[in-house]
């Protein structure tokens, strides 16, 4: 029976994707071990959209995959890898440019453009909606839209955003909120020490830091508890950590 992508979502914080994978792996061939249909569902799959693309280059984030991003050219990379569903986000810097008003419209441009996606390819895609994070009242009002009127499958957020990790008192308010609706949230990283010390090695930022702000913003909402005060989130954590 294929995998409906809300139920796998939904089960991640019970069962870790490394025990659901190879029992999909072993079902998903037939005995004389030929080519797999496809049935992997991929959480971490990044979409771009040209004004967003533009602005993160401007700013020195160059994701070469991600110019001129479209469905069709993940279909067939999808195709190549036996995935049946994929679950778009924003990767990083995110929405938020320095102000408010233009975040929160690029936020929603950008998840009107996922949710088409979805539409135009049922069953081969879903996705997490980005906020306009640091913005924390423009995110309340995102996450309601995107959640309720655009059907995303969770929320997309970065590890940090101004330098403040996820279990800072600033984001209580979009946690709790998180936590009433029994979200997914999908947490890529963002390497805050990055954009501060200029004497770290390119291998020195990607290859460390930028995977450790996933385990800097897990000890944040440990060590404030959110995550006993919001037990209902289901977390997924990309890059190790």
């Amino acid at each position: 029976m294929p995998l409906d992508r809300r139920e796998f979502l939904g089960g991640l914080a019970a069962v870790g994707a490394a025990v659901i994978t190879p029992q999909i792996w072993v079902s998903a061939q037939d005995r004389n071990g030929s080519a797999a249909p496809p049935f992997r569902i991929d959480t971490h799959t990044h979409f771009s959209i040209p004004k967003l693309y533009d602005l993160a280059a401007a700013r020195g984030v160059n994701q070469a995959t991600l110019k001129d991003w479209t469905p069709q050219k993940m279909l067939q990379q999808m195709t190549e890898g036996a995935v049946a569903t994929s679950i778009l986000s924003v990767s990083d810097p995110g929405v938020h440019f320095g102000d408010n008003a233009a975040a929160r419209a690029l936020a929603r441009e950008c998840n009107e453009y996922a949710a088409r996606v979805v539409k135009d390819h049922p069953g081969r895609f879903g996705f997490f909606a980005v906020l306009p994070l640091p913005d924390v009242d423009g995110a309340l009002r995102e996450a309601e839209y995107a959640l309720d009127t655009l059907k995303a499958d969770g929320i997309g957020v970065l590890s940090s955003y101004e330098g403040k990790y996820l279990g800072n008192p600033a984001f209580a308010p979009l946690m709790d909120e998180l936590n009433r609706r029994r979200a997914v949230v999908y947490c890529h990283p963002f390497c805050a020490a990055c954009g501060v010390q200029t004497t770290l090695t390119d291998a020195q930022n990607r290859g460390v830091e930028f995977v450790f702000d996933t385990t800097r913003t897990i000890l944040s909402l440990l060590q404030t508890a959110t995550v006993d005060r919001c037990p209902n989130i289901s977390f997924i954590w990309s890059h190790g950590g």
